[in-house]
């Protein structure tokens, strides 16, 4: 009686027709070339509004928002109407009044009578203690794509493992979309 992982290492033994692409490169080619494919159009994607909308796109680096927003997503920013405060519960981009020069994502927790705002992490137990002034809000977030920022926030990490997996992993991307349908000798046995 023959199991199915024997079938299946048999099918990876068995010679195809001939002329005909090997099933292992037919399908490595297509998963890689389908992701390389989705990731270019996420990130064709999240710079459209940017260029032609004069939108912020940033890549979260910490889990404050979880689970709305993990680390590693990318948020599309449109700049904010001078004329209007942001609402409770919209997320926004401000200058963070604790660290001067860093940028932060939290969501509108409160809007106090001044217009100052009172920002919270969807993670956080707590509000943040310092209200922000309305000149420090950059944006207020429009659209969110998950996971596109991952090698991005890999490589800012600083760190020689996680740069080493990104580039590794992008690299046999690349090697596996590239990778010819048929092998080289069956081509050379055809034109003969």
């Amino acid at each position: 009686m023959t199991l199915p992982g024997d079938l299946a290492v048999g099918a990876l033994h068995r010679p195809t027709a001939k002329g005909a692409p090997h099933p292992v490169r037919v399908v490595s080619s297509v998963i890689s070339r389908t992701v390389l494919g989705a990731m270019a159009g996420l990130l064709v994607w999240t710079h459209v509004p940017v260029v032609a909308l004069g939108w912020t796109a940033g890549v979260v680096q910490s889990g404050s928002m979880r689970p709305a927003i993990a680390p590693g997503d990318v948020v599309l920013y449109q700049p904010p109407a001078r004329d209007r405060t942001p609402a409770v519960g919209q997320i926004v981009l401000v200058e963070d009044p604790t660290r001067p020069g860093r940028l932060l994502t939290h969501r509108v927790h409160q809007v106090l009578p001044n217009n100052d705002l009172i920002t919270k992490g969807d993670a956080n137990s707590t509000p943040d203690s310092a209200p922000v002034r309305p000149a420090a809000l950059k944006g207020v977030a429009r659209l969110h794509v998950p996971w596109i920022g991952l090698p991005v926030q890999l490589w800012r990490a600083k760190q020689p493992v996680p740069e080493a997996i990104t580039l590794l992993g992008l690299a046999i991307l690349l090697a596996l979309a590239a990778l010819p349908l048929h092998s080289r000798s069956r081509s050379r046995s055809q034109h003969k």
